[in-house]
């Protein structure tokens, strides 16, 4: 009989198969993310897994991708400290530290 195929949400996931996606993927999973459309029409993100018996579809909360937790972390306090931009001048221009 072959492996059992789960598509499972990452938050409902066994702590056992978190840590095994932990040591597989040390510097992070988000170069292996993939996207597919689920029933209803709706874009999913989501991690391709592999154990000895099973092949798991992890899907990822919409609300934990990297370019938003970016977002989130962003600090708008060093934009507040510049109120206008218009007087700002470029007195040199910035080369390419490679040249």
């Amino acid at each position: 009989m072959g492996k059992k195929r789960i598509i499972k949400n990452y938050e409902q996931l066994p702590e056992d198969i978190v840590e095994q996606v932990k040591e597989r993927y040390p510097d992070g999973f988000e170069d292996n993310l993939i996207t597919f459309e689920n029933s209803r029409g709706e874009i999913e993100l989501a991690l391709p897994f592999e154990t000895e018996d099973t092949y798991y579809l992890i899907k990822m909360p919409k609300n934990n991708t990297a370019e938003e937790e970016e977002e989130e972390d962003y600090d708008n306090t060093t934009i507040d400290e510049f109120d206008n931009f218009e007087n700002l001048e470029i007195t040199d221009d910035v080369a390419d530290e490679e040249e």
